[in-house]
Protein backbone atom coordinates (compact mmCIF):
# COMPACT_ATOMS: atom_id res chain seq x y z
CA UNK A 1 0.00 0.00 0.00
CA UNK A 2 1.52 3.31 -0.82
CA UNK A 3 1.49 6.32 1.50
CA UNK A 4 -0.93 7.61 -1.23
CA UNK A 5 -3.29 5.43 -0.46
CA UNK A 6 -2.68 5.62 3.52
CA UNK A 7 -3.08 9.09 3.46
CA UNK A 8 -6.57 8.64 1.11
CA UNK A 9 -8.15 5.73 3.74
CA UNK A 10 -7.47 7.70 7.08
CA UNK A 11 -8.70 11.06 5.81
CA UNK A 12 -12.04 9.39 4.95
CA UNK A 13 -11.84 7.35 8.40
CA UNK A 14 -10.95 11.07 10.01
CA UNK A 15 -13.66 12.89 8.62
CA UNK A 16 -16.09 10.41 9.61
CA UNK A 17 -14.65 10.45 13.18
CA UNK A 18 -14.85 13.87 13.26
CA UNK A 19 -18.06 14.67 11.19
CA UNK A 20 -15.90 17.05 8.56
CA UNK A 21 -15.63 17.02 4.37
CA UNK A 22 -12.79 15.21 3.72
CA UNK A 23 -11.41 17.84 1.33
CA UNK A 24 -11.11 20.09 4.45
CA UNK A 25 -8.11 17.45 5.27
CA UNK A 26 -4.88 18.11 4.19
CA UNK A 27 -1.89 16.00 5.18
CA UNK A 28 -0.56 19.17 7.40
CA UNK A 29 -4.33 19.83 9.06
CA UNK A 30 -3.05 20.05 12.49
CA UNK A 31 -6.04 17.44 13.74
CA UNK A 32 -6.76 19.31 16.98
CA UNK A 33 -6.42 22.71 16.21
CA UNK A 34 -8.23 23.25 12.65
CA UNK A 35 -10.72 20.72 12.97
CA UNK A 36 -11.09 21.01 16.91
CA UNK A 37 -10.24 17.01 18.18
CA UNK A 38 -10.17 16.13 21.45
CA UNK A 39 -8.30 13.34 23.16
CA UNK A 40 -11.41 10.52 22.36
CA UNK A 41 -11.49 11.70 18.86
CA UNK A 42 -7.66 11.19 19.05
CA UNK A 43 -8.11 7.98 20.95
CA UNK A 44 -10.86 6.91 17.99
CA UNK A 45 -8.64 7.40 15.58
CA UNK A 46 -5.97 5.44 16.41
CA UNK A 47 -8.28 3.09 17.10
CA UNK A 48 -9.55 2.43 13.57
CA UNK A 49 -6.83 3.37 12.29
CA UNK A 50 -5.02 -0.17 14.07
CA UNK A 51 -9.29 -1.52 12.61
CA UNK A 52 -8.18 -0.82 9.09
CA UNK A 53 -4.67 -1.61 8.87
CA UNK A 54 -3.73 -4.25 11.36
CA UNK A 55 -1.49 -2.51 13.59
CA UNK A 56 -0.56 -2.29 17.27
CA UNK A 57 -0.76 1.38 18.14
CA UNK A 58 1.34 2.35 21.36
CA UNK A 59 -1.18 4.87 22.76
CA UNK A 60 1.81 7.02 24.31
CA UNK A 61 3.34 7.49 20.84
CA UNK A 62 -0.29 8.43 18.82
CA UNK A 63 -1.16 10.96 21.21
CA UNK A 64 2.17 13.23 19.91
CA UNK A 65 0.30 12.87 16.50
CA UNK A 66 -0.70 16.20 15.34
CA UNK A 67 -1.36 15.77 11.69
CA UNK A 68 -2.91 13.33 9.60
CA UNK A 69 0.93 12.84 8.21
CA UNK A 70 1.61 12.19 11.47
CA UNK A 71 -0.75 9.61 11.71
CA UNK A 72 0.22 7.93 8.11
CA UNK A 73 3.64 7.69 9.27
CA UNK A 74 2.51 5.92 12.70
CA UNK A 75 0.39 3.44 10.21
CA UNK A 76 3.64 2.78 8.15
CA UNK A 77 6.46 2.68 10.68
CA UNK A 78 3.72 0.95 13.30
CA UNK A 79 4.23 -2.93 14.31
CA UNK A 80 1.35 -5.30 12.38
CA UNK A 81 -0.99 -7.11 15.35
CA UNK A 82 -0.80 -10.78 15.35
Amino acid sequence: MTEDEIFHQLRAICARILSVDPALIAPDTDLREELEADSLDMAELAAASEDRFQLAVDLDTAKQARTLADVATLVLAGPRAG
